[in-house]
């Protein structure tokens, strides 16, 4: 298996693709979009679905509660990435701090949802 697409759902879909595309500077995939579903692609990993919450045909599920999922983003240097999206306007929630698993940092888009940037201390395979 391969986790390479996540979904949030969002109020105001046209803010939440600004806030991705401008503030966070993700690519806007524009074959797997529609007025109320757009795909984000951030350069390195699994793309993001922004889901238009008012035009879903699922069942209402957890995605009324922002926060409930995070947006991990792995970086090449933290502090540089929190610089980057104070100067963007995002909401930083908690300054980069070490942890024993390396440095991160967690802001928030828009709409309430969790969005992290991490540095691991050692490599991972």
């Amino acid at each position: 298996m391969n986790l390479n697409f996540m979904i949030v759902y969002v109020q105001d879909i046209d803010k939440a693709k600004a806030f991705y595309i401008e503030a966070l500077g993700m690519t806007y995939v524009e074959a797997l979009s529609s007025p109320t579903f757009v795909t984000l692609n951030p350069g390195h990993g699994a793309m993001i679905g922004l889901q238009d919450k008012a035009a879903s045909r699922l069942p209402p599920g957890r995605e009324d509660q922002p926060g409930s999922v995070e947006l991990s983003f792995e970086v090449d240097d933290v502090d540089a990435t929190w610089q980057r999206w104070k100067a963007n306007g995002v909401t930083i929630v908690a300054d980069p701090i070490d942890l024993p698993f390396g440095r991160y940092l967690l802001a928030q888009d828009p709409e309430g949802h969790y969005l992290s940037a991490y540095r691991f201390a050692q490599p991972v395979n």
